[in-house]
């Protein structure tokens, strides 16, 4: 069922859009989840810093466990969609 959820989704994403095996930084070889974690990381500092701004943190019972879910959440959808399989 979620194998299924997860080959939807990536026929949704464009072939260009996917990030090569291997990115070439200064001549080393990193793995995309470099690239895909700190961004999804960044996502999920604009997701807190909205949800502090709509005062909804006083619903939250740990922010920083919060940022640090919405931080894993965000990275592994942002990985099974754009890193190749």
């Amino acid at each position: 069922m979620i194998m299924d959820l997860v080959e939807r989704l990536s026929s949704v994403v464009p072939p260009q859009w996917r990030l090569p095996a291997e990115i070439d930084f200064l001549g080393f070889y990193l793995t995309p989840i470099f690239v895909v974690l700190p961004l999804g990381i960044l996502l999920a500092g604009v997701t807190v810093w909205l949800v502090d701004r709509a005062r909804l943190t006083r619903f939250i019972w740990h922010p920083p466990l919060f940022l640090f879910s919405l931080a894993i959440i965000y990275g592994v959808t942002l990985s099974l969609l754009f890193m190749p399989a």
